[in-house]
């Protein structure tokens, strides 16, 4: 059954309105905590310590026994067992000796101690957070409650469980994967496991199912009158209790946006046929002049001449088509999707279908689809068979799940920017923990243009220069049409490379982790391959490393910096450059014309620089308190359920 927490999630504060930016940066001081890292140092060290003098020698018979009785005492802690984790640790820590054949570093343990206090940990990319990961679920799935690794994708999770799988039996646990397209049966058995790794939308998407399945008795009073009663329940998860997400900034912030729904297809004949009549009612109105474009917030207004050509329209027509208020509200969703939907960036159209892509990611989403229409808007903006729309069963945003788990850990190679939210929204303490090898990657000066075609031509011609030298490059583009533009460029010049973006997202893990090969170019959409690590031989570390370059700044600092860490992983040397221009979408959106127009000229590097950071302020401001407002909706709409299923009690 569902075990989560006994109290009452704490609700947010009420959201500020008219923050400027030095009230944003006090809100953020306000609500983030950081760890003490030397004290959280000295523990790992002397786990470490333990390890070296104690454990490192045991036989292999010795070290099982011994292993077995610290499980048992975790299990008779329970929901205490983070107490026990100093003294587990340098056993656990053998066990991935014996079993992997991998020593575990004092940066990992010292991860692994902060996931188990309940803490967001800060660790660059390739310095092993997935074993670190590993260690903490050990300690976990010892006390017996159910333990989720919340992983980026379907991918990860099963290649994470497969690779761990000696490690937890060779610690008497059992681990399993859940992947999409699975039966209930094949979820409820894996479920079973001791240590599951999943992605958050499969694990919130069960949740809602279980408690649709339940009824009423997902209230957990009627759950317990049902069992005295002798009936049963088939649930398909056996509890939430502890989770460790990975790449927790994009689990719990970026993909936080938007709530997960679990709908059914509704039947309405009618909606078809007025999505395609509003859409070609749309393509006649005129801009400036019938409607206006908001795009920083990617709104639609309809002027007076607007609205009264839609209630023409209206009285020409019969039934459903005649309710001028209905279709004008169609109208707007059609010119949203006419103005600022475009296929390569929001969607790809895969074997005639519409699937929405993750504009943080980069990767489709199949089985998602927009809300209030917007989906069938851009349907019939690409002339495909209009969708059914579907009527909502359960709604639960990301946020509020997690916060119903009793012990929540997240680990992330970017969380420095987001750790007052992380605080404010998950009372997620933040720490950062140090490389185990200095870093040699060079972050060079940044190059700013004032077109786009300039730019594009300056990334070309670094492209050309380093791979002469037998560097690979990394080029990171935010859209599948810029990641196309490019490789046709280069291809235009004789520069072979590989591309993977949404609409080629077939061996994605292969395609990333070959990028560190000698004169090798790869272009790929944000973060493509996330969670797989680039490997560089000892040829092209003489020549320089990896150099990434950021073909233009996202909405998000982190982003930007999740991308950079592709190179100088482990204490390798790497470089990375970013390019930007005053037609980038976050400085057309976020930024005032009259300061745009000072962006990209030569000689203004500081300004451009504080340009920039500006427009990402705007940008992540903006989204940040968009997650809040669907916290705050999910909360009050939660109190609602609760106080319908008491009032029946």
């Amino acid at each position: 059954m569902q075990d989560v927490r006994r109290t009452e999630v704490p609700e947010l504060d009420e959201i500020p309105s008219g923050l400027d930016a030095v009230a944003d940066r006090a809100m953020g001081r306000w609500y983030s905590r950081r760890v003490h890292s030397d004290r959280l140092w000295a523990r790992a060290g002397t786990c470490e310590q333990i390890f070296q003098l104690e454990i490192s020698d045991l036989r292999e018979s010795v070290l099982k026994n011994r292993l077995r009785e610290r499980q048992r005492e975790l299990g008779r802690l329970g929901t205490r067992w983070p107490e026990g984790v100093d003294a587990a640790l340098p056993l656990i820590a053998g066990a991935a000796r014996r079993s992997l054949g991998i020593t575990p570093y004092r940066t990992q343990l010292m991860g692994a101690l902060a996931l188990g206090s309940g803490t967001l940990v800060e660790m660059a990319t390739g310095e092993g957070k997935t074993l670190t990961i590993a260690l903490a679920a050990v300690s976990a799935g010892w006390s017996g409650r159910p333990v989720h690794v919340v992983t980026a994708n379907d991918y990860l999770a099963t290649r994470d469980a497969q690779n761990l799988r000696l490690f937890y039996e060779f610690c008497g646990l059992s681990v399993a994967a859940i992947e999409a397209g699975m039966s209930a049966q094949d979820r409820r058995r894996c479920y079973g496991a001791d240590v599951v790794y999943c992605t958050g939308k499969e694990l919130v998407a069960d949740f809602l199912r279980d408690r649709i399945l339940l009824g009423e008795q997902a209230y957990a009073p009627l759950r317990s009158i049902t069992r005295l009663r002798g009936g049963r329940m088939q649930s398909v998860l056996r509890g939430i209790h502890t989770a460790f997400v990975d790449e927790a900034d994009n689990q719990l912030i970026d993909e936080a946006v938007t709530p997960l729904i679990i709908s059914r297809p509704e039947e309405n004949s009618s909606i078809a046929e007025a999505t395609q009549a509003a859409y070609r009612l749309a393509a006649s109105l005129l801009p400036g002049e019938d409607y206006t474009l908001e795009e920083r917030y990617k709104e639609v207004e309809l002027s007076g001449e607007g609205r009264n050509k839609v209630t023409q329209w209206c009285l020409e027509q019969a039934g459903l088509l005649a309710a001028s208020s209905w279709m004008g509200d169609l109208v707007v969703t059609a010119l949203q999707a006419r103005h600022f939907f475009e296929e390569g960036s929001q969607y790809v159209i895969d074997a005639g279908k519409l699937v929405i892509v993750d504009e943080f990611t980069g990767r489709q989403m199949p089985g998602r689809s927009w809300r209030l229409g917007l989906h069938q808007a851009v349907e019939a903006k690409e002339a495909l068979e209009i969708s059914t729309p579907a009527e909502t069963l359960a709604r639960l945003s990301f946020q509020r799940f997690y916060r119903l788990f009793r012990h929540l850990g997240g680990i992330t190679g970017t969380a420095r920017e987001a750790a007052s939210e992380f605080w404010r929204v998950y009372r997620l303490p933040f720490i950062e923990v140090p490389r185990h090898r200095p870093n040699q990657r060079r972050d060079l000066a940044p190059r700013f243009f004032r077109t786009q075609e300039e730019k594009l031509e300056a990334i070309v011609a670094e492209v050309q220069d380093l791979r002469a030298s037998g560097r690979p490059i990394l080029v990171g583009t935010r859209s599948v049409s810029a990641s196309e533009r490019i490789a046709q460029m280069l291809r235009h010049r004789g520069v072979d490379c590989q591309v993977l973006n949404a609409a080629r997202h077939a061996d994605e893990a292969v395609v990333i982790a070959m990028a560190g090969r000698e004169g090798r170019v790869t272009i790929a959409t944000n973060m493509a391959g996330r969670g797989t690590d680039i490997l560089i031989d000892r040829r092209v570390a003489q020549a320089g490393g990896l150099h990434v370059i950021l073909s233009e700044p996202h909405e998000s600092r982190r982003v930007d910096r999740q991308l950079m860490g592709r190179a100088g992983r482990q204490g390798d040397p790497g470089s990375t450059r970013l390019y930007a221009t005053a037609e980038d979408e976050i400085l057309q959106r976020f930024l005032a014309g009259w300061l745009r127009a000072h962006f990209g000229r030569s000689g203004r590097s500081l300004l451009n620089r504080r340009l920039l950071a500006r427009a990402q302020q705007n940008a992540e401001r903006k989204s940040r308190i968009r997650r809040l407002i669907v916290v705050q909706q999910d909360a009050e709409m939660s109190k609602r359920l609760m106080n319908r299923s008491l009032d029946r009690i």
